[in-house]
């Protein structure tokens, strides 16, 4: 995810991997509400979601009073309200492939079988870091097997012989460790994480079972009477995932990675499942791992060396959030690397990126261990027993079922994120300051094509103003809008005017689309401000894709979008700056906006050379 942001930009980058070749089965395989709207926004999600499997329904089964396991209720996977996505699984190992590929259309390559042996930094100097290109030998990891890469292996295992190897010295102004929980950069920085196990342990399968569950091919949740309990997830390819209690752990207790086996994994899953029969005559992948919940107090070092994903945040699997939380960190991380690198920016905004990111992975910390533990309890079979309540358990899940999906994540006020206010949420109640810009469908004016409004919203770098312009037959506030876009586009206290290089197209470091309330034919499209249609390019080639109607398409609906927004259709309008990751930034009224977006952005913009 670093990388494609990192070559979307065109920020000179290397990415290391010590593994000879990528991840073909297993590992994670929940794709996030949030994260497919970062997947669209880079144009790679269609093969995820034509490829996985869309998931629409969770299925409860409880223990009743005779310890019988018995279905109990049925709710929506994603609340329909959540993201015009929905979640699906599919393998990281196709997922990787996605990002992959996207980053080599820019031209950048994961360089397999390299590790770093050394680290030197010094201030104001570049970070030195040694290479060692391991000799192109057969390298044999059971595919069928994850425990390599399990938290019951304690330390990486594999003794790299560099005896052969070329070593290669490399000076980078910036390192990011996208290494996983035994992360190599966390340890050359005397980092930890820190935190507890629940002294339980879990097994993860993904088979293609014959089972009598009728349920199969939706989410269950299950709790047993006194066998344990396991969440099952319906994959791509007829495959299954499940995730199996296993047993306990004394204190101290470490588990035996040589004495696991997928056919032990079974076995418990049956105990669990019965009376229900199971049978998994085609295991793709399995592993065991131990519950706990850890973090890394610092993710940052000097604002030059950066941790992200697992090298900072470590929990269990069942919540469908690691793979998710640790590409929204450098989601996060990317865009302001490119614009510090890049000299847009002052390196004051890399503060923001663990001022935000550390806040989510607590939050998830605190989130995944009520959940893990309430998941492992022996469930209360009556008011009277002993036990969890599986009463409290569903309403958790439900409670957390729009911040699983990644779309409630807020930031706070910071350098990039201005203060929320009353007012501020008059002109647009329905849109927060801190959190992303969600989607409704509107209607180009130039060729009447119904889009997502955040499909405008590419990951290419660039702040957007979206202007809600209000109504254009109205001529009082069409003269507004006309006034705010020449004021941007010419006043010397203007974002635009003051950071936008003097040979660069006009909408190259921010682009301002505009909304409006009016029908698309009560006003020629040439009629509207120069602005939001600017001539771009060598030979001044006309935009047309920066001014849209909230009017419903002939064919796909819409008409809403100021509705959802909570903007007033006949009102006086208001502008939202929006970040180049989609999280809001501010809300401002037209009157004194380019003022107060000249002092927002010259607190951290950097002048063009």
């Amino acid at each position: 995810m670093l990388g494609c942001w990192l070559a979307r930009t065109g920020v000179k980058t290397r990415i290391i991997d010590k593994r000879a070749s990528k991840i073909t089965r297993g590992h994670a395989d929940g794709v996030q509400c949030r994260t497919i709207e970062i997947f669209q926004s880079f144009g790679i999600a269609d093969g995820l979601r034509r490829e996985g499997n869309e998931l629409a329904e969770v299925v409860f089964y409880n223990p009743d009073k005779e310890g019988k396991l018995v279905l109990t209720s049925r709710i929506p996977d994603t609340d329909p309200h959540t993201s015009r996505f929905r979640h699906v699984v599919l393998t990281q190992g196709r997922i990787e492939d996605f990002l992959i590929a996207c980053m080599d259309k820019e031209g950048l390559r994961v360089e397999r079988s390299v590790v770093p042996i050394s680290f030197e930094y010094e201030p104001d100097q570049p970070i030195t870091v040694k290479l060692a290109h391991l000799p192109k030998t057969e390298e044999y990891i059971d595919p069928s097997s994850g425990l390599y890469r399990s938290n019951v292996v304690t330390t990486d295992s594999e003794n790299l012989d560099i005896k052969d190897a070329r070593i290669e010295e490399i000076k980078a102004k910036y390192v990011v460790g996208c290494d996983g929980a035994k992360s190599w950069t966390r340890q050359q920085l005397g980092f930890s994480l820190e935190g507890d196990s629940a002294n339980i342990y879990w097994g993860v399968l993904d088979a293609r079972p014959i089972t009598d569950l009728p349920d199969i091919r939706v989410k269950v949740v299950l709790h047993s009477a006194d066998a344990g309990s396991l969440l099952i997830v319906p994959r791509e390819r007829n495959l299954v995932r499940f995730y199996i209690q296993m047993g306990t752990l004394q204190p101290g207790e470490k588990l035996d990675p040589r004495a696991q086996s997928s056919e032990k994994i079974i076995e418990s899953a049956r105990r669990i499942l019965a009376p229900y029969t199971l049978e998994c005559p085609e295991v793709e992948w399995w592993s065991v791992y131990e519950i706990g919940q850890r973090i890394c107090r610092d993710v940052s070092f000097d604002n030059r060396v950066f941790l992200t994903g697992d090298a900072f945040h470590t929990h269990s699997p069942k919540a469908g959030q690691g793979m998710n939380i640790s590409m929204a960190d450098s989601y996060n991380l990317g865009w302001k690397l490119a614009a510090v690198s890049k000299g847009l920016a002052s390196p004051s905004i890399l503060d923001t990126y663990g001022q935000e990111r550390i806040q989510v992975a607590r939050e998830l910390i605190e989130f995944d261990h009520k959940f893990s533990r309430l998941f492992s309890g022996k469930p209360a079979v009556t008011a009277e027993s002993e036990g969890i309540s599986i009463e409290e358990f569903q309403a958790l899940w439900v409670k957390m079922g729009k911040w699983n999906s990644g779309t409630a994540v807020r930031y706070g006020p910071s350098l990039i994120v201005a203060e929320a206010g009353e007012a501020k949420t008059r002109m647009a109640r329905n849109v927060v300051i801190g959190q992303h810009f969600e989607s409704q469908v509107v209607v180009c004016y130039a060729d009447a094509h119904a889009v997502q409004l955040a499909d405008r919203l590419v990951s290419d770098g660039r702040w957007r103003l979206i202007v809600f312009a209000g109504n254009m037959t109205n001529p009082v506030q069409l003269a507004r809008f006309t006034s705010l876009c020449d004021t941007l586009s010419s006043s010397p206290s203007s974002p635009i005017k003051k950071y936008t290089p003097a040979q660069a197209d006009i909408n190259s470091v921010f682009e301002v689309i505009a909304l409006t309330s009016s029908p698309r034919l009560a006003l020629p499209y040439t009629a509207l401000p120069a602005l939001v249609r600017p001539l771009v390019g060598k030979f001044g080639y006309p935009t047309y894709d920066q001014i849209y109607s909230d009017e419903k398409s002939v064919h796909d609906g819409g008409g809403e979008a100021y509705k959802w927004y909570g903007v007033d259709k006949e009102g006086e309008g208001c502008v939202v700056l929006v970040r180049p990751d989609q999280y809001v930034a501010d809300v401002l009224a037209f009157e004194g906006c380019v003022e107060k977006l000249g002092m927002f952005f010259d607190r951290f913009m950097l002048p063009p050379s």
